[in-house]
């Protein structure tokens, strides 16, 4: 199965990635506590998936792995500040991230929020400082993703959605800009930094607009069915800031259906990559994110 050879490749991937990303934190020499709740909150474990996808470009593009790690550590730069500033009291108010205490629980609130902070902006150091990619071609990709056209907007329409206006093309509206763009970064960006053809790209573009809607809402599915030990947080947290998600809107049969008519979509989308090497990881990330309810809950 390409799920299975997704796996095996993501933790094949995962210490090197970790490597780097102390490597890299290291570098920018960050004093004091500050640094302290950068690498508390980066080094706290999760999959690596936005990280990996860019190496899984670089792979199937048949590029050196030391041209896009920059690229891809930065992207995990920008997903731990994402976490940190969601599990603040004023967002999604969770004291757990990845089985530990989230970030203002280990440390202090007013802590947190500058570590978000200076993760974020860093991530940008890692480009400028470390990378030697097409820096202004990915950029687009990369800082419209973060900012007020990306995630940053996502996470404002999902705090101020009123009642009246939850509907599913809503919905897809604001995960499209809370998650896919991230993934979007991960893989066209990567692209984009690697300097691949325009049409690989926009091919890439349109797998990750579909692939991170169904991330999403298979996220929103495991809130529901799925345990605090599995997850790592706390579930139920959705219900319980009256969130609009895909169960709430069409049920959890609905939302398992849509998880599987985007990710047909995205595998449509890698068509032009059919004989390259490497691309199955990318169609067997899509059979992951199919196959990650049944097995949480």
């Amino acid at each position: 199965m390409l799920e299975d050879v997704f796996l095996k490749k993501l933790k094949d991937e995962k210490a090197t990635i970790e490597k780097y990303l102390k490597f890299y934190l290291d570098s920018l020499h960050v004093p004091g506590v500050l640094h302290e709740a950068m690498e508390y909150s980066l080094s706290a474990g999760g999959k690596r998936l936005r990280p990996f996808l860019a190496i899984a470009v670089a792979d199937m593009f048949g590029k050196p792995r030391e041209i896009i790690m920059p690229y891809a550590c930065a992207l995990e730069f920008i997903h731990t500040f994402s976490l940190i500033h969601d599990d603040l009291p004023a967002l999604d108010n969770d004291d757990l991230r990845r089985g530990k205490p989230s970030c203002h629980k280990a440390f202090r609130e007013d802590i947190a929020i500058l570590a978000g902070d200076a993760l974020n902006t860093d991530a940008f150091s890692l480009l400028f400082e470390f990378g030697e990619g097409n820096i202004k071609k990915a950029g687009k990709y990369f800082a419209k993703a973060v900012g007020g056209r990306g995630m940053t907007l996502g996470q404002v329409y999902d705090c101020t959605i009123p009642e009246n206006e939850r509907t599913v093309e809503k919905l897809d509206f604001i995960n499209y800009y809370k998650t896919s763009e991230l993934f979007i970064a991960a893989t066209a960006g990567a692209a984009a930094w690697l300097d691949a053809a325009d049409e690989e790209i926009k091919a890439l573009e349109e797998y990750a607009s579909n692939l991170g809607i169904a991330f999403q809402i298979a996220d929103d599915i495991l809130d529901i069915t799925s345990t605090t030990e599995k997850l790592g947080k706390k579930v139920g947290s959705d219900a319980a800031l009256n969130k609009v998600t895909y169960p709430v809107l069409i049920g959890i049969e609905g939302a398992q259906k849509a998880v599987e008519e985007r990710v047909l979509k995205a595998h449509k989308a890698l068509e032009p990559f059919k004989d390259k090497e490497g691309a199955e990881i990318f169609t067997g990330f899509g059979d992951y994110i199919k196959n990650i309810m049944a097995k949480n809950n």
